[in-house]
């Protein structure tokens, strides 16, 4: 398959929604820095007054992306899972995808989200009330169990019960949060339970790392969330290493051209400073962290109080790391 110019290599990638963060006009930065096979929204939540929102809708028509998208759907409410995949019948979607993995204690507070992995029969219904009532593919976004990996076994065998168009597996427990080890040999056991795609995702961090990973478990693909915020550049260089041509460094120009590119995004121009700044950094400390282990640079990141304090204290950083040719 052929993008932008590029030929993607074997291993099918999967962009995972991050509140806030995943927007169109961050998926539009890659498409031309190189995206994924494929994008799953922010999740859509599911209930009595709930529709398809202006944002999801504007993401479905006027991205840039060629590229596939999956709409998330966050819930318990049966019949209003059934109100909302017809609409979404009228949409150029590729699934819809379950959210039955979310760890925030605010989402699990409502029964939804992890939670519904103490809750399988529920995600059974949830899964048959979407089927019968659109034709579009349905797709599932879990983690390992609710408090044990143990839980994992039964959780398989509520899912194969289902005909889906593929489960995504953060190998973690939902009381794991983002700090537990991620378990990858779950992967392994998911590919033998299921008879549909298997996508492995939990802090993947590089692309060496995604190839490492698919030789591993034999996943179907990797889905990668928080290390495309600090690296735009992951999935093209994962596309590059599967195809083994040379990989793209990012210098630090590229990563300042991508800070200034943050603050064009339109749902920032009607902001504050104080709220523009608070925006971005959302996007600067995760780079910062992971271009400056040493913590320097995301120290300065995250006591910046104005717009101006912390491009100056970005471009500051990277003409000392990577000389004047490249900031």
């Amino acid at each position: 398959m052929c993008v932008n110019g590029q030929t993607r290599g074997e291993i099918f990638t999967s962009l995972a929604p991050m509140r806030g963060l995943t927007t169109r006009h961050f998926m539009d930065i890659l498409y031309d820095y190189g995206e994924p096979n494929e994008y799953i929204s922010e999740f859509l939540r599911v209930h009595p007054t709930a529709t398809v929102p202006a944002d999801i809708i504007d993401l479905i028509e006027n991205r840039k992306s060629v590229a596939d998208l999956s709409i998330q759907l966050l819930g318990k409410d049966l019949e209003h899972f059934s109100r909302i995949a017809k609409m979404l019948q009228n949409y150029k979607i590729k699934s819809i995808n379950l959210n039955c993995g979310c760890p925030m204690p605010k989402i699990g507070r409502k029964g939804v989200g992890g939670t519904l992995l103490t809750e399988l029969n529920t995600i059974d219904d949830i899964i048959s009330i979407i089927s019968t009532s659109t034709s579009i593919p349905i797709s599932v976004k879990t983690r390992i169990g609710y408090k044990s990996p143990q839980e994992f076994a039964i959780i398989l065998s509520h899912l194969a019960q289902h005909k889906l168009a593929a489960v995504y597996v953060h190998a973690r427990t939902v009381k794991g949060m983002y700090g537990e080890p991620v378990d990858f040999e779950c992967i392994k056991i998911a590919k033998a339970a299921l008879n549909c795609p298997v996508i492995a995702n939990g802090d993947i961090k590089t692309a060496q790392e995604a190839v490492n990973i698919i030789k591993k478990t034999n996943a179907d693909g990797i889905m990668i969330g928080r290390a495309a915020i600090s690296n735009p550049w992951i999935f093209r260089q994962i596309n590059e290493l599967a195809g083994k041509t040379k990989i793209f460094v990012p210098g630090g120009e590229d990563y300042f051209n991508f800070i200034e590119k943050l603050q064009s995004f339109p749902n920032k121009l009607m902001l504050s400073d104080f709220q523009k700044t608070s925006s971005i950094k959302k996007y600067v400390i995760p780079i910062s962290d992971f271009v400056d282990p040493s913590g320097d640079f995301p120290h300065c990141v995250r006591r910046a109080t104005t717009l101006q304090d912390l491009m100056n204290i970005c471009k500051s950083f990277f003409v000392k790391k990577y000389g004047n040719r490249h900031a």
